[in-house]
């Protein structure tokens, strides 16, 4: 009968043992040393060798002939078959109290041919809570002849009371190198035909699991008629290759929603993966961003560097950062879905659509980008015009003129001193009325939706307005109340004095009507506290004013206002 190349080139000392030196090294000198303990824990991923040195380690500490840790293969124990000295329990299986019950009844029992009784209990995490108290009377008492050694994958799944009392050895991923290595030593044994780039492919997939990766050469070995390549590898692993991932990303990037369909269903009918493609997807990406961030790193730590060299030339890097955060949603909710297909679908989808959302964004800051300069030269050749006037007709000095400016201002404020009363009251109301229904969920998706008021820019009836509001902070919102925040009172005042306009400007974008009021850093810290620590009770009150009136006989054009905050971004 076929023996599987796993167990056939399991390691049988622990010279055998490949990618855990430190581990090797630790029962090596406590075996020297006699220093043995009577508890030891395995950690560490699959397939790295947990069971494998559990059962060599057993083996050792009963040889009657050891020389340098390595058993004589000629003693009566290390001859049994079935040694009844090692006992191997499966605790996925046997995890009842019952179980351990009985392990506690043999404890006492010495060893039939050599010096300890020792078991290995493997998937130790899979026992009950009751097993668990049950072993833990044996590892706090045991006897002097009989040793435990605890394999598990999931250590944070075993109660504290036990690791406690257990040489807790942590096993590693092996690293692809060693993979390498010793899978083409067993290709040599087995003469088996494979090239170099299918070697490190399956040290790739198998994700440092010694196991798994010998378990894939061995299918490859029966999938493949001849020498076995890289092809072969993605088509059993179910995978694809990097030109055709090179070629998956490019039609993404491009919005080819059809050619992505199209060959997802070719995937589908070949038996593709679409949980392993998505992480290939994720793992491909992240390799174009290190590529073109970390290019020394990179080059340094993967074989083949120039398909990436290719593809980065052709995509933005900002995209791929999208990418991955979409890829890693849908990653998530394939694991909770019967229909992995649908998923990825979805992804790519999403994909493309953020490919235009993207492309829309670059195109208006473009567009503006063109346009600003263009209103800035507008602007200041009014105020050019406005000072020549002025120049003209007063004869004016610029120190007479920006003291003509600030007795202006000093009388606007005189004169409206009502009109701030008023606007406190109106404040008070709305920073209340805002709080009371604060709904957080509303002011992320109304945020997003800010950086749509620079399409405004462009347009003269409200390219002011929309200055002014991305100058601010939108910090609360309710589903009728917005609340902005501003640097200084003055600013946060004059918003106040032209709400109206500013409603209406905001209303554009958000298709929605409503009321707005702002304030300043310094008197909003004051309210977050409040609100935060509920220093008082914000209570919600219908509005018992009329705004428009209020504010009718001060409705002054707001390039006159706000010409000396007015920035364009």
């Amino acid at each position: 009968m076929y023996q599987a190349l796993y167990r056939k080139y399991r390691p049988k000392t622990l010279e055998d043992v490949c990618g855990q030196e430190t581990i090797v090294k630790i029962l090596k000198n406590s075996i020297r040393k006699n220093e043995i303990n009577h508890a030891y824990l395995f950690a560490g991923p699959r397939g790295t060798g947990k069971t494998s040195i559990a059962k060599i380690f057993a083996k050792i500490v009963n040889c009657e002939n050891l020389k340098d840790c390595v058993p004589c293969e000629k003693c009566t124990s290390c001859t049994q078959t079935n040694n009844s000295d090692i006992i191997e329990i499966d605790a996925a299986s046997n995890n009842g109290v019952d179980e351990i019950r009985e392990l506690r009844n043999k404890v006492n029992l010495v060893p039939s041919y050599g010096k300890y009784k020792v078991y290995i209990i493997d998937e130790v995490h899979m026992l009950t809570v009751g097993a668990f108290n049950a072993l833990l009377k044996t590892l706090e008492e045991p006897p002097s002849h009989v040793i435990f050694v605890l394999a598990t994958t999931d250590p944070q799944k075993i109660p504290e009371t036990i690791l406690s009392r257990c040489q807790r050895l942590d096993f590693k991923k092996i690293s692809n190198d060693a993979i390498v290595e010793n899978l083409d030593k067993i290709a040599k044994k087995e003469k088996i035909k494979i090239e170099k780039e299918a070697l490190y492919e399956i040290a790739r997939l198998s994700d440092g699991g010694m196991r798994d990766s010998i378990g894939m050469l061995d299918q490859a070995k029966a999938y493949s008629e001849d020498e076995i390549n890289l092809k072969d590898i993605h088509d059993i692993n179910g995978t694809l290759t990097d030109v055709d991932m090179q070629e998956l990303i490019l039609d993404i990037s491009e919005s080819k929603l059809e050619k992505i369909l199209e060959k997802t269903d070719k995937y589908n009918e070949n038996g593709k993966n679409f949980t392993k493609l998505i992480e290939e997807l994720i793992n491909f990406i992240r390799n174009l961003i290190l590529y073109e961030k970390a290019p020394k790193y990179f080059k340094n730590n993967h074989q083949n560097t120039k398909i990436y060299e290719e593809i980065i030339k052709k995509i933005d890097t900002k995209k791929l950062f999208k990418y991955i955060d979409i890829l890693n949603k849908y990653s998530f909710e394939m694991k909770n879905t019967n229909n992995t297909k649908l998923m990825f679908e979805l992804s790519v989808i999403q994909m493309t659509e953020q490919n235009e959302e993207t492309n829309k964004k670059i195109e208006d800051k473009i567009k503006i980008e063109k346009e600003i300069p263009k209103i800035n030269n507008y602007v200041h050749e009014n105020e050019f015009k406005k000072n020549i006037d002025k120049d003209t007709i007063t004869k004016q000095t610029n120190t007479e003129s920006t003291e003509e400016k600030t007795n202006v201002e000093t009388k606007h404020t005189e004169k409206n001193e009502k009109l701030t009363e008023q606007i406190n009251y109106i404040k008070q109301i709305r920073i209340d009325n805002t709080l009371a229904k604060f709904n957080k969920k509303l002011l992320v998706e109304i945020k997003s939706k800010m950086d749509s008021l620079n399409e405004l820019l462009l347009n003269p009836d409200y390219s002011n307005y929309a200055s002014i509001l991305l100058d601010g902070s939108l910090k609360a919102a309710s589903d009728e109340y917005l609340i902005f925040v501003y640097k200084t009172e003055r600013i946060a005042n004059l918003f106040n004095e032209n709400i109206t306009k500013i409603e209406n400007t905001i209303s554009k974008v958000l298709n929605k009507k409503y009321n707005i009021i702002a304030t300043d850093n310094d008197n909003w810290e004051i309210i977050k506290d409040e609100y935060n620590h509920k220093k008082r009770e914000f209570i919600y009150k219908i509005e018992d004013f009329n705004i428009e009136e209020i504010l009718k006989e001060n409705n002054g054009e707001i390039e006159t206002i706000f010409e000396d905050i007015i920035e364009y971004n």
